[in-house]
């Protein structure tokens, strides 16, 4: 082992073990989950999990039914702790938090791995550490959401296919990242559209590595299919969860906000203003969001009667299926303004979320973005095979957001992308300050 293996290795399993002990703080600190932990729909489904009525939601009904409504993984998670510890149980959802903050931590490893690659040890230090004081980051595990899980299988199948497209790595890695990808999607079926975009560029740049294409497929498909099969005999819809269409008639019937909640109060949004952090802050963000008023209201009681009065899940996916489909058809320009409305979300803030309006949300996210469109900059002028991957899943993912449905904690995934021309850039500024000082002792005096 090198002198400079030896020091890589301890900077990056000390930036590991520095996430993953903040992160665990984090839940410990903040305690989420003894009050809000942000289980909503998941908890209904654990609970029906432990208590032997099978993965049952109630979409709109009464009682529960066999649903799609949520992808598996983050229902299962929450069913194992509620298993282990009793159902709603804090200590269950607790075990779920701290899964989550190990997968988060897994996610911040493949991120070191690809700014390594890339850099080196100064950029693996710059990238695990802009992801180490992150504040959203340190935040994310303390709520029992699947921005935990995108943002961890995001980063893990993006290193695969950046390895892949610099021709390093073999089949465990091409089986490893279609792996990643499918449990990925399994919680969080979007992260299918940046997966197949990474696919799709590897095959295009590198036609000798179409065996590994192959074998990505396969590790993805082996761990999808099982489910998706099980959504189509139950529900009659194929993939990892089947509310792609009340999930857009949300985001883009007509009156929708672009998310699936109205906009904030004013007084709400003045109160958050400028908040740092910690427990009150935390109360305070729990209460908005009870208040939060969801665009469900938007239907008449005609509406919702009707789609109470259908027989099951399948049923009423399909009249929100034709609902958004007589909205869009009555006025097609709204659905480009609510796409170019997502679009200014994606890039700036959600006005429907009350952590948008946070000042330890909104100061870092706009240094971030400042920093990464530098790097990107930078970027023009040193390209590298790896970087399309980075676009392919930065477009993947931004594609699904803009013409679906946007949320605040959507960009997460995002942000952890921008950390790597981030890093580029601030390793760029690094090499320029030591080449400014190195000339200004050189100079004769």
């Amino acid at each position: 082992m090198t002198d400079g293996g030896a020091s890589m290795r301890r900077w990056f399993w000390g930036l590991t073990l520095a996430v993953l002990v903040t992160r665990v703080a984090a839940i410990l600190v903040l305690r989420t989950y003894l009050g809000d932990a942000g289980t909503y729909e998941h908890d209904e489904i654990a609970r029906g999990l432990v208590e032997g009525r099978g993965f049952t939601f109630r979409f709109f009904a009464d009682v529960p039914h066999p649903s799609g409504h949520q992808a598996p993984a983050l229902p299962f998670l929450l069913a194992l702790g509620y298993w282990t510890f009793g159902a709603g149980a804090p200590a269950g959802i607790a075990m779920a938090q701290v899964v989550l903050a190990l997968l988060v931590t897994a996610g911040a490893m493949a991120l070191g791995r690809i700014a390594w690659q890339w850099w080196g040890l100064r950029g693996m230090q710059l990238a695990m550490g802009a992801f180490l004081l992150y504040p959203a980051f340190a935040y994310m595990p303390t709520r029992v959401q699947t921005v935990n899980w995108t943002v961890a299988f995001l980063l893990l199948l993006l290193a695969g296919f950046v390895a892949m497209s610099e021709r390093r790595g073999g089949a465990g890695v091409a089986l490893g990242t279609g792996v990643a990808a499918g449990l990925g999607a399994l919680g969080e079926p979007t992260l299918a559209a940046p997966f197949g975009l990474c696919w799709l560029a590897l095959v295009w740049m590198r036609r000798d590595r179409l065996p590994l294409a192959v074998m990505v497929a396969v590790g993805f498909w082996v761990v999808v299919l099982p489910w998706s099969l099980r959504n189509q005999r139950v529900l009659g819809q194929f993939g990892p969860k089947s509310s792609f269409a009340y999930v857009a008639w949300q985001g883009n019937h007509i009156g929708a906000s672009g998310t699936d909640k109205r906009p904030v109060a004013d007084s709400t949004a003045r109160a958050l203003a400028w908040r740092i952090g910690g427990p009150d802050l935390e109360a305070q963000l729990a209460a908005a969001r009870a208040q939060a008023v969801t665009v469900d209201a938007d239907m008449t009681a005609a509406d919702s009667a009707a789609v109470r009065a259908l027989p099951d899940e399948r049923a009423r996916m399909q009249w929100f299926s034709q609902r958004l489909r007589a909205d869009l058809a009555a006025d097609p320009m709204a659905y480009l303004r609510v796409s170019a409305t997502r679009a200014r979300m994606l890039l700036w803030f959600d006005e429907t979320n009350p952590r948008a309006f946070v000042a330890a949300y909104r100061v870092p996210y706009v240094l971030l973005l400042a920093i990464a469109l530098g790097g990107l900059l930078r970027w023009r002028r040193s390209w590298r095979p790896g970087y399309v991957m980075w676009w392919a899943a930065v477009a993947g993912l931004s594609a699904v957001y803009v013409l679906v449905i946007m949320s605040a904690r959507f960009r997460l995934p995002l942000e952890a992308l921008f950390v790597l021309p981030a890093a580029g850039f601030l390793l760029q500024l690094t090499a320029w300050r030591s080449s400014a000082t190195r000339s200004t002792t050189n100079k004769p005096t």
